[in-house]
């Protein structure tokens, strides 16, 4: 709805100012997953996520959206490459972090968390767990997954890549989709393995890769960020330029940027 603030001045004048009541939801990108030789790799990391209601913004004013890639997996060589993080979503003052790189297969020491964390906005609650550690080598060999907007990743066990972390629900578009879900570590001694590139727009971490002694899997690339805003459309349209859509839903405008722009509302 539209509300209005006035600043009184000495004489009875009063200036007002017209303001918009939205939601919005920042999502930054997801880490890549690693890439996997002689053993699993870890998933990468959940973007972070932010979701403010009911928000007091300005009518007139321009607003720069700035949406996070995706890391990109670690490449399908004998090399056990590291995944890359994600780029940080922003808008309206506050930043969603890209979640952190699925670490290689090779470059983990039994115990050590080879799942990318899921990044958090450190202006606001805590959101987001710990990538998962993976197995003891070389027996087991397989990876932790990635932090998830809500838990942790699971640890990897014999045979089994540890469960990327719990991502959360959102319904802001009209539909329930679920966001920031970390990468799945990779199970071991699995030949040509290539981890699951997270979904577009979610801010999901990429799987592992894993592969035998005399092969290997790349990681997955991790899902690009978004950011999306919400209002009633009893309320004007925006303006809005970039890479961005809009929609009518149960009484609300929804305008969903997948790229960088702006919106003056």
């Amino acid at each position: 709805m539209q509300v209005t603030g006035g600043v009184t001045f000495t004489g009875g004048i009063t200036i007002t100012k017209p303001y918009l009541v939205a939601d919005y939801l920042i999502v930054g990108g997801g880490g890549g997953g690693g890439n996997g030789h002689d053993t699993g790799a870890g998933g990468g990391g959940a973007g972070g996520m932010v979701l403010q209601s009911n928000t007091v913004v300005t009518f007139g004013t321009t607003y720069s959206i700035s949406v996070g890639s995706g890391g990109t997996g670690g490449a399908d060589t004998r090399s056990s490459l590291n995944g890359t993080a994600g780029g940080n979503s922003s808008a309206f003052g506050l930043t969603a972090l890209g979640g952190g790189f699925g670490r290689g297969s090779r470059s983990q020491a039994t115990g050590v968390a080879v799942g990318g964390a899921a990044a958090s906005d450190p202006s606001t609650a805590a959101i987001g767990g710990d990538g998962g550690a993976n197995a003891a080598r070389p027996t087991a060999g397989s990876s932790g997954g990635g932090g998830g907007a809500t838990g942790a990743g699971g640890n990897g066990v014999s045979g089994s890549g540890g469960a990327g972390g719990a991502g959360e629900a959102s319904s802001i578009t009209g539909s329930s989709v679920t966001y920031g879900t970390g990468g799945a570590g990779a199970p071991g001694n699995t030949t040509n393995y290539n981890g699951a590139a997270g979904g577009a727009n979610t801010g999901t971490g990429g799987g592992g890769g894993s592969g035998s002694s005399s092969n290997s899997g790349a990681g997955g690339n991790g899902g690009s960020g978004v950011v999306i805003i919400s209002y009633p459309d009893s309320n004007s349209a925006a303006t809005t330029t970039g890479s961005v859509t809009s929609t009518t839903s149960g009484g609300y405008r929804i305008y969903t940027f997948t790229g960088d722009g702006t919106i003056t509302l």
